[in-house]
């Protein structure tokens, strides 16, 4: 037991360590450059630090207006690692907030593969479910945004199990008057109330 925790440990720290060098291509070279250190470094890494690698460069690509790239980035990291949430939450997001001209429909299709892998791994759905819930709002699917909600509010969050600790609303207070089931509303409202939703 005590081996898995200095293991796990130093798992987590050689993480940290590969995010703040990614942060520091980023904040020290110029875009282009940190984008090949970072393509550099993925044909030397291993299974868990290309993980995180290719998560930076998804960033870094969309950052550039390189989106086409990061989606084959993401493409392959999905095929690769079948049990993988955020892969797929980064491509939803990217098609919903990157592209010069939003494709919520390739979204949608993509948070729907996030939200199968998380209730089967149980990993990350609060932030799947929140996800969908931003495309469903911008493709005006008031039901589906509602039963959303709901399912958000039924969830047990477990502990030890990766996901976004805080409650949030900006999808609520973002949807027109109506959209949402006014009793669905009211009990959101109570779950994650507006000024200390946590």
């Amino acid at each position: 037991m005590e081996d898995d925790k200095i293991a796990s440990v130093k798992k987590f720290d050689k993480a940290v360590s590969i995010h703040r060098w990614a942060d520091e291509q980023w904040r020290t070279l110029p875009l282009a450059d940190a984008i090949k250190a970072l393509e550099h470094r993925r044909r030397e890494a291993d299974s868990d630090d290309d993980r995180i690698l290719a998560m930076e460069l998804n960033h870094l690509l969309c950052l550039a207006g390189r989106e086409a790239e990061a989606v084959q980035i993401l493409d392959e990291m999905i095929a690769r690692m079948p049990d993988d949430v955020r892969f797929p939450i980064a491509k939803a997001s990217l098609y919903l907030n990157w592209m010069d001209d939003p494709e919520p429909e390739k979204a949608l299709e993509a948070i729907n593969v996030a939200l199968v892998r998380a209730h089967r791994t149980g990993y990350f759905r609060r932030e799947a479910l929140g996800a969908k819930a931003r495309i469903v709002l911008k493709l005006g699917l008031g039901n589906e945004l509602s039963r959303i909600l709901e399912e958000i509010m039924s969830l047990e969050m477990k502990p030890g199990i990766p996901d976004i600790p805080m409650r949030e609303r900006d999808f609520v207070d973002a949807a027109p008057f109506g959209m949402i089931a006014d009793d669905v509303l009211a009990r959101y409202n109570s779950y994650c109330p507006k000024r200390n939703c946590e």
